[in-house]
């Protein structure tokens, strides 16, 4: 993925050793293109674009038969539907509430293909960023979440969709990472063996 060199990864791979050094909880960084491809949004696209071709050829060129103009609109659905594969064109005919529902399902998807719901206490966390839709979904397993209040991942949610829209993703992800830590740290303190039960490497897909 272009948002990362090998230095981004060993990076980040760091910030979770070393928040994870502290605590039994287990921190997992996710990256998603996008959560869903979205295709009522595609289509709401391809409507309008060919709804633009109709409005050109009408405007444009004298045809004295309204049949023209429905045969242009035919390529301008196509086209449309196309132009929906580029985040930045498909995103202003994502609504937000579609947009909450994905990336949450998409989440909890990953939560659990991954094993994130395995650990021994149930203190698998996961932070997972969804760039189309500049979203962060923090999911917190059973044993965290009978602690900490989910309210208590707001503030880290905000910093990190800053980061983000600031093209910081690397050293938002890290950010995130290390203000998870204190929060384990402090409700999961690390014992003597303290197991790694989830490799400290970003999920990517």
């Amino acid at each position: 993925m272009k948002h990362f060199n090998q230095s981004d990864l060993d990076q980040i791979s760091k910030a979770v050793l070393d928040a994870e050094k502290q605590t039994t909880g287990e921190i997992v960084p996710m990256i998603v293109t996008q959560s869903d491809d979205y295709p009522g949004a595609r289509w709401r696209l391809a409507i309008t674009v060919s709804l633009l071709f109709g409005f050109l050829i009408y405007y444009c060129i004298n045809y004295s038969d309204p049949v023209w103009i429905l045969w242009a609109q035919i390529p301008g659905l196509y086209i449309g539907y196309w132009l929906g594969v580029f985040g930045f064109i498909l995103r202003p005919f994502l609504s937000g509430s579609k947009i909450e529902e994905e990336v949450h399902q998409r989440a909890l998807q990953a939560f659990f293909s991954h094993n994130i719901h395995l650990t021994n206490e149930r203190t698998g966390i996961l932070i997972m960023v969804s760039l189309l839709e500049h979203r962060v979904e923090i999911l917190a397993d059973t044993g965290i979440n009978a602690k900490v209040s989910k309210d208590t991942w707001n503030n880290i949610l905000t910093d990190m969709v800053n980061k983000i829209k600031s093209n910081e993703l690397t050293e938002g992800i890290c950010i995130a990472v290390k203000e998870c830590g204190v929060i384990l740290t402090k409700e999961f303190p690390g014992t003597h063996e303290n197991p790694n039960e989830i490799k400290n490497k970003i999920i990517i897909e």
